[in-house]
């Protein structure tokens, strides 16, 4: 049975940690100047980038800031269409943090492509609908939508670097990312943030 992610210890059903996922690793970092903590659940305790796993990374105050789940179920569900996956997302943000979500604004919704590794080595690509909203405090936010309409990505307070035209916050929530900020990976081209 499925776990639910806990914020200030409320579940909050909408953000599944998959049947079998496990704390592996908890790590502090700095994200925006502020000290998170970054969660990685996965099945297998011994890290491979870009395995099936959930990272979320908490605030100092444990505001949930980020939940990303890199496992589809192997049963291929369609998309929602944009009318629900905007519903689905604004409600999500209802149920994680009610205040902050009275500063979001619907920008757009997009359709992108996911990814991650199974237990056979083999690359399982999905699509999500990436949808952005705009804070009243100026950062990006967003909720994606992936098959049967299940939550796959959360995240608040994202900034932007205007003059580098990429992301200007940390991307802990990624393995790419994290692989190219330890040396062991190539630099991500914009609008990744820079390692």
């Amino acid at each position: 049975m499925a776990n639910h992610v806990l914020i200030k210890q409320r579940a909050v059903p909408a953000l599944i940690i998959p049947d079998g996922f496990k704390l592996v690793t908890t790590e502090t970092h700095r994200r925006n100047r502020e000290q998170v903590r970054v969660d990685r659940f996965q099945m297998t305790p011994d890290f491979s980038p870009n395995n099936a796993h959930v990272t979320l990374v908490y605030g100092a105050d444990e505001r949930l800031i980020s939940y990303n789940r890199f496992f589809v179920a192997a049963e291929q569900l369609k998309l929602p269409i944009k009318g629900d996956v905007v519903y689905i997302a604004e409600q999500t943000w209802q149920t994680v943090d009610p205040d902050y979500a009275r500063g979001l604004h619907y920008m757009r919704t997009d359709t992108l492509p996911r990814f991650f590794i199974d237990d056979q080595g083999q690359r399982q690509s999905f699509k999500v609908q990436w949808v952005k909203f705009a804070h009243d405090n100026g950062s990006y936010n967003w909720v994606s939508v992936g098959p049967g309409g299940q939550v796959i990505e959360l995240e608040r307070e994202s900034r932007w670097d205007y003059f580098q035209s990429r992301r200007a916050t940390e991307e802990w929530n990624y393995d790419d990312w994290v692989l190219a900020r330890n040396g062991q990976g190539p630099q991500l081209a914009a609008p990744e943030a820079l390692a």
